[in-house]
């Protein structure tokens, strides 16, 4: 019916009840929007969407009404940290020599038949895990052997493979902080993540420690829910058993300390679940029979598969997990175990977390103290009721803590520990973030608070720019602090990664011009085309084998930041030459022969007597003399003195040639202001103190 223009209409509700009634509409209930509201009967309803933001363990006061902050989806997540992450594999530094020695080595050994070995995967101390290190064989050589290309590639192909991997597991973390603790809290962690110097430098590293911070986010994804009985909780139990156990099964052992909390928490407290008193006894022992069967289930299927494969590997019967366990917590005397390897001060990570994290790490830290004040003066701030706890359900406080326990648990522990190492806290970086985040989230409720107490009115508090500025204030100057961290580790210590890219790239083609050797001609179709772009000549580096002399790059001094043969051509030798370092140096493989078996490198089976210990005694026969080396790589630094096992190669013009020389911070000689952050300025510049990290070239050889 049409009415004229101006007409007032009046219309009335439908009739619900008598006769004329009309049913309403029941909206479409989807899967996320159910939650149990019959406390004690275990009945379902819908929960209405505009509540979805409301179902964390932290709330928002003010603007609860409004549609929330933005929240990046977890496929927008992948892909910012994708950016950071293939950047980070690209341009990071190797920080451990252990990741080239223990990890590069043996798998390149693998591939190629050559690297060098360590007393640790030694058949007699097998403490390192082949299987671990295979599982990364089709991340770092399916791609390159399919395209034809040199093992060089191999090298950034496995650590953006990771940086991949690291990526989805961060999104899979900052989603499940999002959705259970708070949208804003995961909105923090997330630029945490993105941001900091920490998660640069480990998250594309080859390393058991990088590993289990992977499997930590993961089990983290599952377990910051709350624990139940109902099938999402049951889901939920198991997801998380699993990757607690994948972590210490396979990565490494101590980590599994981080669970504790979790398995506290399914075992002795109702969680999301709401019982009576009476109800408790079985609620829990169904949930500690489920955990304790996963638990099981997970350590079986799980260490099967590791065992077999490192028992193949190495010839005998051996779990190298366990062993690791064994050596550094049961050592037999005090010449053997971690101390003798060097022992720091207990603030040693703290330092260290500062350099990586710079003041979120005392936020984190203030996490739970700023709990405490929350508990005291803000109460409603935590808990979907946002009111005192009833009979029969958990304290969101207690539930809280026990997810931000993890992080002061293992930070606790490790600074315990005399033997200390900064890839030891790579498991706890992603918690760093989110209890920092928690932080940020509870200082901004504080301000909150105190505005709607001044002003009495919520309304404004809700439209005002202050505490989203206040937040902002406390994450920007994070982020380019680390921003000028990662900057200076580039900038000051990138030059052993710069002269071996000379090294493959310049003089080694110069070689091989000299010995009458061509480049390998691209296709003709496509040679102009090279030409304007400037691509540089491909070079077929395995008749370097054929060489007699064989050409020998040698490290001295600068043994430890040896890239990993990856990262140096085909057909080239790499040597020892005797510093003032007296302990235990990798040893070269020896070549294992040509075999009819399935596993084709019988070295890694055979014990040589003497050759390797785990006293980290010197083994003389690491090295070679100084007058067979091709090549040498050394660096001269103002704050070391030459002495007779370390002389100046470099100004040594009678036997040596300086090739190619690259800046390197000497930081025994530069004030720690000019050193931990890229700081511009002529005062700052003017306070480092530079050194050289040089190619050279032997006259006689």
């Amino acid at each position: 019916m049409s009415y004229g223009p101006g007409t007032e209409t009046i219309r009335f509700r439908r009739p619900t009840a008598g006769p004329n009634a009309v049913a309403e509409k029941q909206k479409k209930v989807q899967e996320d929007d159910v939650r149990d509201v019959d406390r004690f009967g275990g009945k379902h309803a819908p929960l209405p969407a505009w509540k979805k933001r409301h179902r964390g363990l932290l709330q928002d006061q003010v603007g609860r009404q409004n549609s929330g902050p933005f929240i990046p989806s977890f496929s927008l997540a992948v892909r910012l940290l994708l950016l950071v992450r293939v950047s980070a594999a690209m341009y990071s530094n190797i920080q451990d020599c252990d990741e080239v020695f223990n990890f590069f080595e043996p798998l390149h050994y693998f591939t190629f038949n050559n690297g060098f070995q360590t007393w640790e995967l030694s058949p007699e101390h097998a403490i390192r895990s082949w299987t671990y290190i295979l599982l990364h064989w089709p991340l770092a050589h399916l791609a390159p052997f399919a395209l034809k290309i040199q093992k060089r590639a191999a090298f950034f192909v496995l650590r953006i493979s990771l940086g991949i991997i690291c990526s989805v597991c961060e999104a899979s973390f900052y989603r499940a902080v999002a959705d259970h603790i708070n949208e804003r809290v995961g909105r923090y962690c997330l630029m945490m993540l993105l941001g900091s110097c920490g998660m640069w430098n480990a998250g594309g590293s080859f390393l058991p420690s990088t590993f289990t911070m992977y499997t930590t986010m993961l089990a983290f994804t599952f377990a910051l829910p709350l624990a139940s009985n109902n099938p999402f909780g049951i889901t939920r139990s198991w997801r998380a058993t699993f990757f607690f156990c994948l972590g210490p099964i396979l990565g490494w052992p101590f980590v599994g300390l981080m669970a504790l909390p979790f398995i506290f928490e399914q075992c002795a407290l109702r969680a999301g679940d709401v019982a009576k008193k009476e109800e408790m006894g079985g609620l829990l022992a169904d949930r500690t029979r489920r955990l304790v069967g996963a638990g099981i289930l997970s350590v079986v299927l799980i260490s099967i598969p590791i065992v077999a494969i490192d028992s193949w590997a190495y010839g005998r019967l051996v779990f190298p997990n366990l062993n690791i366990v064994l050596y550094n917590v049961f050592s037999r005397s005090s010449a053997t175990g971690p101390d003798i390897y060097g022992t720091e001060p207990a603030t040693f990570y703290l330092a260290n977390l500062f350099l990586n994290f710079n003041y979120l790490l005392p936020l984190a830290l203030l996490s739970l103290p700023a709990l405490a004040v929350t508990y005291k003066f803000d109460f409603r701030r935590l808990g979907t009721s946002q009111q005192a706890v009833k009979e029969g359900e958990s304290s969101p406080y207690t539930l809280l803590v026990l997810r931000l326990a993890p992080f002061y648990l293992w930070l606790t522990t490790m600074s315990l520990q005399a033997h200390k190492e900064e890839r030891f806290m790579y498991p706890l970086y992603p918690l760093l973030c989110m209890n920092a985040a928690v932080s940020i989230f509870l200082i901004k409720g504080w301000a909150e608070t105190i505005y709607v107490k001044v002003t009495a009115s919520p309304y404004n508090a809700g439209r005002s720019r202050i505490f989203s500025n206040i937040s902002l204030g406390l994450l920007l100057p994070s982020l380019l602090l680390s921003a000028s961290r990662i900057y200076a580790l580039g900038h000051f210590y990138h030059s052993p990664f710069d002269v071996a890219y000379h090294f493959q790239y310049t003089e080694i083609p110069q070689l091989l011009v000299e010995s009458g050797y061509k480049p390998i001609p691209p296709p003709e179709k496509h040679a102009k085309r090279h030409a304007e772009l400037g691509y540089s000549d491909e070079w077929d580096f395995s008749v370097l084998h054929d060489f007699d002399p064989k050409v020998k790059l040698c490290y001295g001094k600068e043994w430890f930041r040896f890239p990993g043969s990856y990262l140096i051509p085909e057909g080239i030798e790499v040597g020892w030459v005797k510093s003032e370092f007296d302990g235990m140096m990798p040893i070269q493989w020896d070549k294992s022969f040509p075999s009819k078996e399935l596993w084709r490198r019988e070295q890694t089976r055979l014990v040589h007597p003497g050759r390797f210990n785990d006293r980290n005694e010197e083994n003389t026969e690491a090295y070679i003399d100084v007058s067979e080396c091709t090549y040498l790589i050394d660096s001269t630094l103002p704050s070391q003195r030459p002495t007779k096992l370390q002389p100046d190669y470099a100004a040594d013009s009678e036997n040596w040639i300086k090739l190619f020389c690259e800046p390197f911070l000497d930081a025994a000689s530069t004030p720690w202001w000019a050193r931990i952050f890229y700081l511009p300025g002529s005062k700052v510049e003017d306070a480092r103190v530079w050194g050289e990290y040089c190619l050279l070239r032997n006259r006689n050889a």
